[in-house]
């Protein structure tokens, strides 16, 4: 028999067992990171896309932050106790000793290289953040790594783009972001660039990759035309002559 107290090796079986107890506790986590783009491709993945998942990440609303580790403790988890008495407020650390895997749980927004507020884009149901917002938290960060990379590729190949829906790479989403904030705008501009480069070298086949090309065309074409607010030009007047992204403490990866 299964020890239900106790952490799975498997990430997405992990994932989806934590999800499972936090519903019966009427609590709502969305997976974000490598693992939530795994979990939406639904065992469609490529092979050159797959890849060893060394984390979890999730994001909970603030009211259900104390329930939350509850549920986490009871799972097997332990608390960085020092870490979350300082950044409590908007992010927790969890480790599953036994795997020797981290648990990072965000707060109401993500903040690392930008800070992308989610209380009030969370999906309305499924156990993973939107494709937009799932793109925009891996390739926020400006000195973005390879898997980053890929995932991004998933990402596009397995969503198309669209609007006001929580199944494709909604355009509305991501313009509400990047249109008022130039220092947003540019990582992801400059991100979506490197997505091309590698995706000439990444193991798909041909069609595979014209369907992420065309997909990264329009993208790329869309953040051009979406109208800039007077924040985002103001800023633009500045430009790259005074950092635009915060260089967070990594305290894992996913």
């Amino acid at each position: 028999m299964t020890d239900t107290n106790s952490p799975l090796l498997d990430p997405i079986g992990e994932a989806r067992r934590l999800t499972g107890l936090a519903h019966k506790e009427g609590v709502m986590p969305f997976l974000l990171g490598g693992v939530a783009i795994a979990i939406r491709a639904e065992g469609r993945l490529p092979a050159g896309l797959q890849r060893t998942y060394k984390d979890l990440d999730f994001v909970i609303l603030r009211h259900d932050t104390s329930k939350w580790a509850q549920i986490l403790e009871r799972a097997g988890y332990t608390s960085d106790v020092e870490f979350n008495r300082l950044h409590g407020a908007q992010r927790l650390l969890h480790y599953d000793m036994a795997n020797s895997k981290q648990l990072d749980t965000f707060i109401d927004i993500f903040a690392m290289c930008h800070v992308l507020e989610l209380a009030d884009r969370l999906p309305t149901q499924g156990e993973t953040l939107t494709p937009a917002d799932l793109l925009l938290t891996k390739l926020q960060i400006v000195e973005v790594n390879d898997k980053d990379l890929i995932d991004a590729i998933a990402l596009l190949l397995m969503h198309p783009l669209g609007q006001h829906s929580e199944h494709v790479v909604d355009l509305t989403a991501l313009a509400g972001v990047l249109r008022n904030d130039w220092g947003w705008y540019t990582t992801i501009s400059d991100n979506l660039s490197k997505v091309g480069l590698r995706l000439k070298t990444v193991d798909l086949d041909e069609d595979q990759k014209a369907t992420v090309r065309d997909r990264l065309d329009e993208l790329q074409n869309a953040l051009v035309s979406f109208p800039k607010t007077l924040k985002w030009k103001l800023r633009a007047t500045v430009g790259r002559r005074i950092p635009w992204y915060d260089l967070p403490e990594e305290v894992g990866e996913s």
